[in-house]
């Protein structure tokens, strides 16, 4: 049974960079190879100049190519999401998705990564695969809410893309998020509700994602060590309080995985060696505090 983790992280944006999405990648590696059994070569880690459109796509055919029952994979994001709309080929707005953005995104289609990409992507997971994906990203905001004090990862749209998204609110068309991407065997967690910002922050000198440093403080706890995802979240979300991040983190998926503790556990040998898990639950959102 085998262990995958495709970690990508991205500062150099131009215009509005951010500062702690490698470092979340790297202290996540870390986690994965001293508390859940992964191995140096079951994880590839793409940041910065090399997390290209390409790229992230290629890391993604190795990720999800021939995966089979009680493999453990994880996908986590983190970098700058946003919103994009489409025009058919007679010009009309059709449609209004969550984006998240490679390094060389310019707002063309060919560079933007949808939630309907991912979806399609998903889809070739096979079932009885523990798949886990993380995106410390938000898909909504803008530069004008007052002086923050730490950066957000949304990358706020040009005049002309923010008109396609106002059309294609205009025409009540409904978001595709990227919850909607994944499938039956697949626990999400989601930086921030959809209405919501993720924070680029600094943790004592350290830039951090915000959702990431806690999702790791409290994994890293002997209280919440091997507790099922569905305790951990609710945790993090209070952490995040705690500490005046306005963001609440949202995690969604099928029963069997989100009663499972984070990819399994140095000290749970069971669920290292990956769960068998059931062939169909239905999806169900997990309770977190509002």
């Amino acid at each position: 049974m085998a262990n995958r983790a495709l970690l990508i992280g991205i500062n150099a944006y131009p215009g509005q960079p951010l500062r702690g999405c490698v470092n979340d990648i790297k202290d996540m590696a870390n986690f994965l190879v001293t508390s859940c059994n992964f191995a140096e070569d079951d994880i590839r880690l793409l940041v910065d100049a090399r997390a290209t459109t390409d790229g992230i796509y290629e890391r993604l055919g190795w990720l999800l190519t021939g995966l089979s029952e009680g493999d453990r994979v994880l996908l986590h994001y983190s970098g700058h999401g946003t919103i994009f709309s489409r025009r058919n080929s007679q010009g009309q707005v059709i449609d209004k998705q969550d984006s998240i953005c490679p390094v060389d995104f310019d707002w063309s289609r060919e560079r933007a990564i949808l939630a309907s990409d991912l979806q399609k992507a998903f889809a070739t997971i096979p079932t009885g695969v523990e798949f886990v994906f993380v995106s410390d990203s938000c898909n909504s905001g803008d530069l004008s809410r007052g002086m923050r004090p730490f950066a957000v990862k949304f990358l706020v749209p040009p005049a002309d893309m923010a008109w396609r998204v106002e059309t294609a609110d205009k025409k009540r068309l409904p978001l595709k998020t990227l919850r909607s991407a994944v499938h039956d065997n697949c626990a999400f967690l989601s930086g921030c509700r959809s209405d919501q910002e993720s924070a680029d922050a600094t943790f004592a000198n350290r830039p951090n994602g915000a959702l990431t440093y806690f999702l790791l403080e409290t994994l890293k706890s002997e209280t919440f060590f091997r507790q099922p995802l569905a305790k951990v979240i609710p945790r993090v979300v209070s952490r995040l309080k705690d500490n005046h991040y306005p963001q609440v983190p949202q995690l969604h998926g099928p029963d069997q995985l989100i009663a499972l503790p984070f990819l399994g556990s140095k000290s749970a040998p069971a669920a290292a060696a990956g769960p068998k898990l059931p062939k169909k639950k239905q999806a169900k959102k997990a309770k977190t505090k509002k």
